[in-house]
C-alpha cells in the first residue's frame, strides 16, 4: 500500500494529531516571524539611522566637519541599535506570555 493510500486505522486520532501539528506549526510560523521582524531590525534601523543622520539631518542644518557628522551619525546608530535590542529583550521577556502554548492532553 502506498503512503498516498494509506488511511488512518485509528479515526479520530489521526485527526487529532494532525490538529495539534497544525497548531505547533502556527506556533513556530508565528515565532519564525517574530525573530525574523527582531532580526531585521536590529540589522537595518541602525544603517538607516546612519544615513539619514549622515545625509539628511547633520550635513543639511548643521554646520560642522565631516569627521565630527560622522561621529555624530554613527553615536545615532548604536543608540538606535540598542532601543531594537530593548525590544526584543522586552518582548522576549514579557511578550511572550500569551503565545505559551496550552498542554492539551
Amino acid at each position: 500500500m502506498s503512503n498516498k493510500t494509506k488511511k488512518s486505522t485509528d479515526g479520530n486520532g489521526g485527526g487529532l494529531k494532525q490538529g495539534r501539528q497544525q497548531s505547533h506549526d502556527l506556533q513556530d510560523y508565528s515565532s519564525f516571524k517574530t525573530v525574523l521582524y527582531y532580526c531585521m531590525l536590529i540589522v537595518f534601523l541602525p544603517v538607516l539611522t546612519f544615513f539619514v543622520l549622515k545625509g539628511f539631518v547633520l550635513d543639511r542644518f548643521l554646520d560642522i566637519s565631516e569627521v565630527k557628522v560622522n561621529i555624530a551619525a554613527a553615536v545615532g546608530a548604536v543608540i538606535s541599535l540598542h532601543i531594537a535590542l530593548a525590544l526584543y529583550i522586552y518582548r522576549a521577556y514579557f511578550g511572550a506570555s500569551g503565545s505559551k502554548a496550552s498542554k492539551t492532553d
